[in-house]
């Protein structure tokens, strides 16, 4: 989706934002620097946002954009020890991060690499016990995750881009017999995750990974119902839907031979 696109869903959606567990959705700041052309710009695009949360009660789903990735992190001994995720969030919701966050101090539109470091982590402060979007399945039953460690945070290509290594409480052995099945997605649909890329693999394994894309055949119905339901109701209504999301979500098989 171009980034006109997305910022078009996400007219209204700064402020509903709040609810979704690790976004950074304050009420923006916006104390442009008058010399500045670029702060400026993006002061201004954040006042039109403003003025549409004011006249719209609630915007179509998704709220926000990520291309995700996943790297599976397997130990010694051969087995899945943890999964490295990284998100590359859409222009749109990048720059409000930047703003909301303070991120660029001073005005050239770039957030300063010393800002970026102390915000990582910031976006994935959740719950414990908070799956974060990582749904992972083994012999039937979902993988605990541990809290999320090794923060990192970047700016590519007017993209905030962050990862955290999720840990296993236990490792697992994967096989043929026994593979993972991954998927990387919000079940709310809250925040729309893209997977261009399938996982990769780290460490002292053998895999293979194929993906799985969703059943699309009701998706337009679906996006249908969404649709109207912002429209009619609180978004908060929303979060008492079933599983949406997994409709949107491609799925990704692991398998390991000879372990």
């Amino acid at each position: 989706m171009t980034a006109g696109g997305r910022a078009a869903k996400q007219g209204a959606s700064f402020e509903t934002a709040k609810r979704e567990p690790g976004m950074i959705c304050r009420q923006s700041r916006m104390g442009p620097k008058p010399s500045r052309t670029r702060s400026v710009a993006r002061a201004l695009t954040l006042a039109v946002v403003t003025l549409l949360a004011g006249l719209q009660t609630a915007t179509a789903h998704p709220h926000v954009f990520i291309d995700a990735d996943a790297a599976l992190v397997f130990n010694k001994t051969g087995q899945w020890a943890a999964i490295r995720v990284t998100w590359t969030y859409d222009e749109f919701y990048s720059l409000m991060m930047i703003e909301d966050a303070q991120l660029d101090a001073n005005g050239d539109g770039i957030p300063e690499p010393e800002r970026l470091n102390a915000f990582a982590g910031k976006d994935v402060d959740w719950a414990a016990g908070f799956p974060g979007h990582i749904l992972v399945e083994h012999k039937g039953a979902p993988v605990v995750l541990g809290p999320p460690l090794e923060h990192r945070a970047a700016y590519e290509n007017d993209r905030i881009k962050t990862s955290h290594l999720r840990p296993l409480e236990y490792p697992v052995k994967v096989t043929a017999a026994d593979p993972l099945f991954l998927r990387l997605y919000d079940p709310e649909y809250f925040v729309a995750y893209d997977t261009p890329r399938k996982p990769t693999i780290q460490g002292d394994a053998e895999c293979k990974v194929a993906r799985r894309p969703p059943d699309t055949s009701g998706q337009q119905d679906l996006l249908a119902q969404l649709q109207q339901l912002d429209m009619e109701t609180s978004s908060i209504a929303f979060m008492h839907m079933p599983d949406v999301g997994i409709t949107f979500a491609d799925g990704f098989l692991v398998t390991c031979g000879g372990r």
